[in-house]
């Protein structure tokens, strides 16, 4: 493969690649509209069960400091 034949190679990627970068917010906000919730609607959605997980994961984890706790009086 010659120099300038690579040399487009490469520049076609870049191409692809910039336009792929310009078209991703779009794409990703008509992608959001998913069973018809607004993208503020999922980040709530989201974040209600990121805070559901996070309470399940440290609420196990201080009823055992408590229990210690209270047992050790």
């Amino acid at each position: 493969m010659g120099t300038n034949a690579r040399s487009a190679k490469l520049s076609a990627t870049h191409d692809v690649a910039i336009e792929a970068a310009k078209a991703a917010p779009p794409v990703a906000v008509s992608g959001a509209m998913l069973f018809g919730m607004t993208p503020s609607e999922w980040i709530t959605a989201l974040t209600l069960l990121y805070l559901v997980l996070q309470i399940g994961l440290l609420v196990p984890k201080y009823w055992e400091k408590l229990r210690s706790w209270s047992s050790a009086k």
